[in-house]
């Protein structure tokens, strides 16, 4: 099986296979992105992306059918949530009254998967790992993939295959402490509490790496997690950080400065029984990322079952009754065609004439004239028009802070927390609002919230601290969207 990774600069292509518990990864492919070409798991640029995917399939000549697509994305709203025992498209339907807040997403196509470990532990429920995202997101890589001829048949949320890869790695079996899988410049953190998921997340990472304040940001978003698991009376094992996607360099600075994050133990992931080294030299920790993708689930609950949904209905006629009806109906239409072409033939010749001596009259030729000038006047002026539109795109890029931001800020804010602007950069179009409230939980439902409107891009937040009085204050980031017209 092809997996393939995307979420920024970093494309990883692997090939290998699952069987219960073992992973099999027998090759590893990947490519970087240079020119900017995908963004947060969005394609910005379509024709340098195919360049970058067809150099990876041509150059390796791996196949282009039952490939699954992996995309780490915001455009994603995922929840872990307790749902009925019951079939796959009632439990999908179930899930769609789930998400019924989720109104920024339009078209939505829904996927889940049983958490592992989670089997019978409550009756006639199960728990599951739901995502829910815009369908047109997912045609627009099926339309890409196309175009190479390539055929997707999974696609998947990261954070879930991140999940389902730990769940089958031996190093995690009953472990309590975070995992932090970096990919470019996105941080994925998730808590485990006796080797079963708990909580995650994602921050965007401003240092580059090789820096010191690369693995500081890393640290301090792990006290951000222990902060959370502090206030759900989560305090044994906290001290145990698992990391991937590190270079070596940045994993050693980590260990060795980890005292900044609160006694922290810096762990590399393991692969266990998953291949450590491929042929291509990568290490487990490199490809981590993609490998999750190769642990299958039931196809019924994949968003591409809804893709495909409804396709084949029309294939119901027998084979013997597809034999004889195409070549009947096919006799029949060309015995009719026959005798009407005979007689439109003849009266086109009659009206052929009449209408040879119309085309050439002074009249018909003097208004040609008049049209072909009109028509390059109308011409002119539609250049005119698409030069002032693209200026007008251009400049509704930048993103605006108007009463709508403070409105939105207000509305998010209400009966959670206190929340005041405190900067904004115009040139990356990041906003910071410094945020108090009573308890941990609110200040995540007013970041849950920010996440939903359509105004900001992206959010995240950090540097979690609590005065003498109680207070949580917390320094919340948003990128605000670029505007889509007034």
């Amino acid at each position: 099986m092809i997996i393939i990774y995307l979420s920024n600069r970093y494309i990883r292509v692997l090939s290998g296979d699952a069987a219960g518990e073992r992973i099999s990864v027998h090759k590893v492919y990947h490519a970087v992105d240079t020119a900017g070409c995908i963004l947060n798991g969005t394609v910005t640029d379509e024709e340098g992306f195919l360049e970058i995917i067809k150099g990876i399939w041509e150059s390796n000549n791996l196949p282009r059918t039952g490939i699954g697509l992996v995309i780490d994305s915001s455009q994603f709203i995922s929840r872990v949530v307790d749902v009925p025992l019951q079939k796959p498209a009632q439990t999908l339907e179930y899930l769609s009254r789930e998400f019924a807040d989720a109104d920024r997403i339009s078209d939505p196509l829904y996927g889940y998967f049983p958490m592992p470990g989670s089997a019978g532990h409550k009756a006639k429920m199960q728990t599951v790992y739901a995502a829910v995202v815009q369908r047109e997101f997912i045609q627009a890589y099926l339309n890409l993939f196309g175009k190479l001829g390539i055929t997707v048949s999974s696609v998947e949320n990261g954070v879930g295959t991140m999940i389902r890869l730990l769940a089958s790695l031996p190093q995690m079996k009953e472990a309590t402490g975070i995992v932090q899988f970096v990919d470019d410049m996105i941080l994925v953190n998730i808590l485990l509490v006796n080797g079963k998921y708990e909580y995650s997340n994602r921050t965007r990472l401003f240092s580059d790496p090789g820096t010191p304040g690369f693995t500081e940001e890393a640290a301090r978003a792990v006290g951000s997690i222990r902060q959370f698991a502090s206030a759900q009376h989560i305090t044994e094992g906290l001290e145990s950080v698992y990391i991937a996607g590190f270079s070596r360099e940045d994993a050693e600075r980590y260990k060795t400065g980890s005292g900044q994050g609160g006694n922290l133990r810096i762990v590399e992931l393991d692969g266990g029984t998953v291949m450590k080294e491929t042929e291509a030299g990568g290490r487990f920790s490199d490809y981590a990322l993609a490998a999750g993708g190769l642990v299958k689930t039931d196809a019924r609950t994949n968003l591409m079952s809804q893709m495909s949904k409804g396709r084949g209905k029309q294939n119901s006629l027998s084979k013997s009754a597809k034999k004889w009806l195409l070549p009947v109906i096919l006799g029949g239409v060309l015995a009719a065609a026959a005798a009407a072409a005979g007689i439109h033939t003849f009266f086109l010749s009659l009206k052929l004439a009449e209408v040879q001596e119309y085309n050439e009259s002074a009249e018909v030729l003097e208004a040609c004239e008049r049209y072909d000038s009109l028509t390059h006047a109308i011409q002119s002026a539609g250049g005119l028009k698409q030069n002032l539109q693209e200026l007008r795109a251009g400049i509704l890029e930048y993103p605006l802070v108007d009463s709508t931001v403070n409105n939105v800020l207000s509305s998010c804010a209400a009966g959670l927390v206190t929340a005041e602007v405190s900067s904004y950069d115009a040139s990356t179009g990041v906003i910071t609002f410094n945020t108090s409230a009573a308890n941990v939980d609110q200040i995540h439902q007013f970041a849950t919230l920010l996440s939903q409107q359509q105004i900001f891009a992206a959010v995240d937040y950090s540097g979690y601290s609590q005065d003498s009085e109680g207070t949580w204050r917390v320094k919340v980031n948003c990128i605000l969207a670029p505007r889509q017209g007034e």
